[in-house]
């Protein structure tokens, strides 16, 4: 039994040291040379032929696709994605032509012309498709995308001279992307720079990456860090590859082998009064290398949300002055078609900086709970039985003073979760002791036990003879939040009071964008920011000579600033 039992012991242990020997995983390789209307690139067939070897010989299920015109590269892209549901890793590699417009990265078909703008989204494929396509069902799984593709590209040139004074939207190599959680891209040189082909079989970037991602035991940070080192060192500091990080947990090409450690591995005991005390401590050493580990996960788990929350940031800024700029060129426009084509851009750039805006609101809440990482439990003696100690009965209306309570209103909103109550006082108790729960519903008609709701967000209120509801706070309005001035406002007095927001005249504001949008005046912003679930704050910008009036909605602000003239900020109550 005691042998068994130390068996068991060894194998838990393989198993926590080394959890990707039950990995799945699935990888797509795309290697584009021979270009049709551009110029014939040396290395990328070589690259991706050699990364499909080196991933196969790491555990890699691979689809390869070389020299891939459109039809082939999407045959390519399906067959990947049929193996990504089952897959604990998924791994894009991409070596050949790329591009940036607007912001977005594309991937070039060697089939491409791209004569005219509207091409683009015919003949080349979008990196948030493929993105989107790998995320898809697999929530915190880790994704990894490795792009060799910002070569200098002749077929950019040739759109932008069709796209005449909005070819500033195309940009030099390839964009920073954002992603979600448990994506890793990797790019063979930074944002905004071209990489070099290189004079060798492979290219500098991929030669340094086969050579690097078999060191055993190096995580996928250390790999990029060394990859990093080297290709600086091969191109004298002109190329210097770059990632961008969401990964939730260590990822490793090849993981360490699981060698003996001191005090780790022993003989099988003998019948001796000491088998006991052996086995305790043993059991004591691998809790204490088990809780050694967790602490190094969730310390580099820290690390990677901090620089997701940079990148975001730093992207939404230019996003932002993307925005104004295309704002100025719509309104300089004469001709219709343009000026049509520039609405269309305006719209998608809007939804894009609301979108990255609640990226960033997710990863700062992932910040803020980072710190609660599970523990695991020591193995303590259960105490003697004790006579637990008589609770007194909570008090029905603890709770009342805090809320706002309407008889025959149903509210809407972000739901927290629904449960059933015995009465209107239980749920509203519920929700006073519910973390971000600001509203309640109870379905009072009901009898003996009618339905509970519980809301992080309200947007609205309706007259309903079957509910009854209730809001925290004293005003009870809708999309309620408590509001803290930033410290740039402390102090200062508002300009005046309007409609249950703070207008400060000549100030603005930055925070978490979650909707920009054309408003008439700041009572129409306002109106804005009480329709927009999570505002808490919003900025007007009166017209300024070509530019239109805007209202930005925020869910957190950062920080406040002198605006220019027509600049409000308005703070909810």
């Amino acid at each position: 039994m005691l042998r068994l039992l130390c068996l068991v012991l060894t194998l838990l242990t393989l198993l926590v040291a080394n959890p990707a020997m039950a990995e799945t995983r699935v990888a797509l390789v795309v290697g584009n040379a021979g270009y049709a209307h551009a110029n014939i690139l040396s290395n990328p067939i070589n690259d991706a032929r050699d990364m499909s070897a080196a991933l196969k010989s790491v555990g890699f299920d691979v689809v390869e696709a070389l020299d891939a015109d459109r039809a082939r590269l999407d045959s390519a892209l399906r067959s990947f994605a049929d193996k990504l549901a089952g897959a604990d890793v998924a791994l894009f590699f991409y070596a050949g032509h790329g591009l940036q417009v607007g912001a977005r990265n594309y991937l070039v078909p060697i089939d491409a012309a791209l004569a005219r703008e509207r091409d683009l989204e015919f003949e080349a494929v979008s990196l948030d498709f493929v993105l989107r396509q790998m995320e898809i069902d697999r929530d915190g799984k880790t994704t990894i995308v490795i792009l060799d593709a910002c070569r200098d590209n002749p077929l950019a040139r040739n759109l932008a001279r069709s796209m005449g004074t909005r070819s500033s939207a195309i940009g030099r190599g390839l964009a920073p992307a954002a992603t979600g959680l448990g994506t890793f891209i990797a790019y063979a040189t930074q944002p905004g720079n071209v990489a070099q082909d290189g004079t060798g079989r492979n290219s500098p970037f991929t030669t340094a990456l086969m050579k690097h991602m078999h060191n055993k035991g190096n995580n996928l940070n250390a790999t990029m860090i060394a990859v990093r080192n080297e290709v600086v060192a091969l191109t004298n500091g002109q190329q210097v590859p770059w990632d961008h990080s969401a990964l939730n947990r260590d990822f490793y090409f090849v993981p360490a082998d699981v060698a003996p450690r001191a005090g780790t591995v022993s003989a099988a005991p003998t019948a001796s009064s000491d088998d006991l005390a052996a086995l305790k401590a043993r059991l004591r050493k691998l809790e204490e290398e088990a809780r050694e580990r967790e602490a190094q996960i969730g310390s580099s788990r820290m690390a990677d949300l901090k620089r997701r929350e940079a990148d975001l940031v730093e992207l939404n800024r230019s996003l932002q002055f993307k925005l104004l700029d295309m704002m100025r060129e719509h309104g300089q426009a004469t001709d219709a078609t343009a000026k049509a084509k520039l609405a269309k851009d305006l719209s998608n750039l809007r939804f894009e900086i609301a979108r990255r805006g609640q990226d960033l609101a997710r990863v700062r809440q992932e910040i803020d709970t980072a710190g609660g990482q599970p523990q695991i439990a020591t193995a303590t003696r259960e105490p003697a039985p004790t006579m637990p100690p008589v609770m007194p009965a909570p008090d029905p209306n603890a709770s009342a003073a805090a809320f706002t309570q309407d008889d025959n209103v149903r509210i809407e909103g972000t739901e927290i979760r629904s449960f059933r109550a015995p009465n209107p006082d239980a749920c509203r108790n519920t929700c006073a002791e519910e973390t971000g729960c600001v509203g309640y519903q109870h379905g009072r008609k009901i009898p003996v036990m009618g339905t509970c709701t519980l809301f992080s967000v309200v947007t609205a209120r309706h007259e309903d003879k079957s509910w009854r509801s209730g809001m925290r706070g004293a005003n009870g309005g809708v999309g309620q939040r408590v509001t803290l001035l930033p410290p740039e406002l402390l102090g200062t007095k508002p300009t005046r009071i309007d409609r249950g927001f703070k207008v400060f005249e000549g100030a603005s504001l930055e925070g978490d964008v979650i909707k920009m949008a054309s408003a008439d005046s700041t009572r129409s912003c306002m109106t804005v920011c009480k329709n927009t679930a999570g505002c808490t704050a919003a900025v007007f910008l009166a017209k300024t000579g070509e530019l239109g009036n805007m209202c930005t909605a925020l869910s957190r602000v950062t920080k406040a600033k002198t605006g220019r003239n027509g600049a409000h900020a308005l703070i909810r109550e």
